[in-house]
């Protein structure tokens, strides 16, 4: 699965550290605690009594009373003595009915299980088939999207999500990952209803009374959690590989934008099948979009669910590098890693997302090249370093109490950990390995030592450092660097020094490191082992070094300070050959302010860089410098700049200038006139951040204004936020309201937020929005009263949190914007994700997405920003809703 928003990123959303101001605050904060503590996945796999191995699912569903009406039918084989009942997870299900083996059968119910009892004494090995008949009005798991008197043109959608535990909710079953068993799916839906599951389309009968009833029905084994079921009003496309049926599915009306966002599908499975060595593994590959998903996507098995925000307007793709590829891309890996070969338990999640994260870099690095793959690998490494709570904190761990299983370092580090490893092993064993990996645990649950032992058994080389330090501990090096030159000798001799504090998960790392040194014969290419906390390295030179580079191309996950003069640094970013080096370079020279060779050096990289990567850096760099020959660079640029990518970033730069006369001018010039749509918006934007006096009557038109996915609207509604005139907030109050489009609420509840602090009804009205059924609705309010900062929301928050409808990772973020309330002092170490927006938008080289594409995680990560998660599937979002656990019981019945 992958946060929106890469998601999205992850998206995608900081998870900040936690700060308690007064004893009040910690009582509370611990009670949340606690709280969570009861909700958390089950970090442990389960033991079993009994074997799943096939599920016969026959769904019927009620929309008037958002119910579905079960028929499940459980194949199962006993693993253990004196199992005298089964055990199926199950919450909020009315149990009409049970029999085993046809027989009825007693049963009891809790809060969260259905208990069956057995008859006679099983021995193992024992048979039976458990039939089931029930009801239920889930509040997660399966969800009802429905037209209503606020969007009467809704398409009728239902649609099922299972990771990490949520199956339970609409169907009784055994719900963990360390089973697996095959399905049949059987829905009878409306006649013009379209239905989506896992496995073969088996056939469509008519049902009678306007009814059919579709069979599907897959022959592979899987988790539960990797179960689907969508029914409803859908437009399809098709396409195939060789003999592998591909289809895509859009909210009708939609259908148009389903092949310009989802075509090059095909060239990825080609591409894995060819690097993975095992081609894709199931009947089909259907890629289904529906609305208000509460994930970027989810992999199920053959049948990817993903947010129909992946389907962007097709004018507006030229202007996206990549678009939508890193969602696609990272779900379509999974139907290997996490499907085919599924993770025993949740602490071992990084052997889902992580290979799915770094198959993003896989294809980037096939269709886009290189620079591009390695400019995403850059960004997700100082995102994953700029979140500080992720560092002390082991890939593999199983204190879910305290955080969250599904984070950035499954994702973002985790792709990074898998990069590092193919740059360590070489591309041939890497590959070879994988294959292995997968040929020897096909259908099987795994843990990372069963990684550990594929890959010692095709190379014959001891990973178990490797592993130790980047999976089993926690963090990753920060090097202090320094070198000289001595000219007698020939030879530089290079200081490293692990500047990380050693402590509890965290030690000294030993890695291989390449080291450049260019002089004015040329570069060459040397290895240093590092190891130590402290260590000096001697390297023959020529001739004084133009350049040295350390850790060349960055394929080490490290942060590093290089005490370099001004000279190298501006041949660095001149003569680098790799975009990560060259990058380095940029954000150092972007420190030194009012130096003309600077200011020239950038501007160069602005204009003539080969990659369109470097020439955003350079303008987000200008941005962050604001002196006025900074500003005439970025105008000019315009005039040579071309991609639509890289003239948002130089307009998105010009913001930062306040204090130019005629600078609200050229930018409502270029919000009418550019040929870019992200141009124009970033225009927009610029214009609220300028402050300008003119600005409100220009935003207020442009929010009147139609573009393809709203894009201008979208940025004048923000823009009334940066522009902090309390004038706007009549017309942010309308737009918020329900009736609008659902991403133009989000957009105004953020901006709102930031309007009139003083005025509880404005903080009343944002947190009347957490009780919308809406995914989208409920993050803006939840993300938009924390960045107010009226303490007066916590209770609503506090209520909130009580529900038990809530989708994947809102437990945390609401937590945590009710810690930001309560401890404001510590909050403003923080920034809220509108001040993570706006200095994005300014150039901020910490901010966490760069260059735009789409479902930017990467593209990591993944979570840290709102809109670009409804907007781009920024990131990627990554983790999995805690759950409350079984309380009493609930309902017991016995049939005779």
């Amino acid at each position: 699965m992958i946060e929106l928003l890469r998601s999205a990123a992850t998206s995608r959303n900081r998870i900040r550290s936690k700060f308690r101001a007064v004893a009040a605050a910690a009582i509370c904060a611990l009670a949340l605690s606690l709280s969570l503590q009861l909700r958390a996945d089950e970090p442990y796999a389960r033991t079993r009594d009994y074997d799943l191995q096939h599920s016969k699912i026959a769904l019927k569903f009620d929309t008037d009373q958002r119910k579905v009406i079960g028929d499940v039918t459980h194949s199962v084989s006993i693993l253990r003595e004196n199992t005298t009942r089964l055990a199926f997870d199950s919450v909020g299900l009315t149990i009409q009915s049970v029999t085993v083996n046809k027989s009825a059968a007693k049963f009891e119910t809790t809060s969260a299980k259905l208990l069956v009892t057995l008859p006679g004494t099983p021995k193992v090995g024992d048979k039976f088939e458990v039939e089931i008949r029930y009801e239920g009005k889930p509040n997660k798991g399966m969800y009802f999207i429905l037209p209503d008197k606020n969007y009467p043109k809704q398409p009728i959608e239902i649609w099922t999500q299972g990771e990490s535990e949520d199956t339970r909710y609409y169907l009784p079953t055994y719900d963990y990952p360390n089973d697996r068993l095959t399905t049949e799916t059987i829905m009878t839906v409306p006649s013009s209803w379209i239905t989506v599951a896992n496995g073969k389309l088996i056939g469509v009968t008519d049902a009678g009374n306007g009814q059919k009833t579709w069979t599907w029905r897959e022959s592979q084994p899987s988790s539960t959690y990797l179960i689907t079921a969508v029914a409803g009003e859908f437009d399809e496309a098709k396409q195939s590989l060789r003999s592998l049926p591909l289809t895509y599915y859009a909210p009708k009306g939609r259908g148009d934008r389903l092949l310009p966002n989802y075509e090059r599908t095909p060239q990825m499975i080609d591409l894995f099948n060819k690097k993975i060595g095992v081609d894709y593994p199931w009947e089909k590959y259907a890629q289904v979009m529906v609305d208000y998903f509460v994930a970027g996507g989810m992999e199920n098995s053959s049948a990817t669910t993903n947010t129909a925000d992946s389907l962007r307007d097709p004018k507006l793709i030229p202007e996206y590098p990549g678009n939508e590829d890193e969602l696609i891309s990272h779900e379509l890996a999974h139907q290997w890693f996490g499907d085919l070969v599924t993770c025993k338990d949740w602490a071992n999640i990084w052997l889902n997302e992580g290979f799915a994260t770094f198959f993003e870099t896989v294809w980037t690095e096939s269709h886009y090249g290189k620079d591009m793959a390695s400019y995403n690998l850059w960004w997700t490494e100082r995102n994953w370093f700029a979140n500080s709570n992720l560092y002390d904190k082991p890939i593999v761990r199983r204190n879910f109490d305290q955080s969250e299983e599904f984070d950035d370092n499954a994702y973002g580090k985790g792709g990074w950990v898998l990069y590092m490893l193919r740059h360590q092993l070489g591309d041939d064993a890497f590959w070879r390995s994988l294959k292995h990996y997968l040929e020897v645990n096909r259908g099987k649950n795994v843990v990372t030592p069963d990684l550990i032992k594929a890959i010692e058994e095709t190379t014959h080389i001891n990973v178990d450092r490797f592993f130790q330090q980047w999976i089993y501990s926690a963090g990753a090096p920060k090097f202090d660097l320094a070198y000289t030159y001595d000219a007698e000798k020939h030879q530089v001799a290079l200081t490293v020094k692990q500047t990380q504090k050693v402590e509890s998960n965290v030690g000294i790392f030993s890695a291989p490191v390449d080291v450049e040194i260019t002089t004015a014969s040329g570069p060459k290419l040397y290895t240093a082992h590092v190891y130590k906390a402290a260590e000096n390295f001697t390297f023959p030179s020529d001739s004084a070094p133009l350049m040295v580079l350390f850790d060349k191309g960055n394929h080490i996950l490290k942060s590093v300070k290089f005490n370099k003069e001004k000279k190298e640094w501006l041949y660095q970013l001149q003569h680098a050959t790799e975009v990560p080096d060259r990058a380095d370079a940029a954000v150092a020279l972007g420190k030194m302010k009012n130096d003309e060779e600077v200011v020239a050096a950038l501007s160069a990289t602005l204009n003539s860089d080969p990659f369109w990567g470097m020439r955003v850096l350079s303008a987000q760099t200008f941005g962050k410098i604001g002196d006025p020959s900074a500003l005439q660079h970025l105008l000019a640029a315009l005039d040579t700049n071309k991609e639509p990518v890289v003239r948002n970033y130089i307009v998105a730069s010009i913001g930062n200038f306040k204090d130019a006369a005629d600078l609200p001018a050229k930018l409502q010039s270029i919000a009418a006139n550019d040929s870019s749509y992200r141009a124009r918006a970033a225009a927009l934007e610029s214009l609220g951040r300028t402050k300008s006096a003119d600005a409100l009557p220009v935003l207020t038109a442009a929010v009147t204004s139609d573009s393809p996915d709203d894009i201008l609207r979208n940025a004048a509604l923000r823009s009334l936020g940066y522009l902090a005139n309390d004038k706007a907030v009549p017309l942010l109050i309308d737009w918020s309201k329900p009736g609008k489009a659902i991403e133009s609420r989000a957009v105004a509840i953020a901006s709102l937020a930031r309007l009139d602090k003083q005025n509880k009804e404005i903080t009343q009205q944002i947190a009347s929005y957490l009780d919308e059924p809406y995914f989208n609705m409920r993050w803006s309010a939840i993300h938009a009263l924390g960045a107010r900062g009226d303490a007066s929301a916590v209770p609503a928050l506090e209520a909130l949190l009580k529900r038990d409808d809530l989708s994947i990772e809102m437990v945390p973020e609401i937590k945590d914007q009710i810690e930001r309330l309560q401890s404001p002092k510590q909050a403003k170490k923080h920034p809220s994700q509108d001040e993570d927006e706006e200095a994005q938008a300014e150039g901020d080289d910490d901010s966490s997405t760069q260059g735009g594409s789409g479902a930017n995680s990467a593209i990591t990560n993944r979570l840290d920003h709102l809109e670009e998660l409804i907007e781009q599937m920024s990131d990627r979002l990554k983790s999995m809703e805690s759950r409350l656990p079984a309380a009493g019981k609930t309902q017991s019945q016995s049939q005779q």
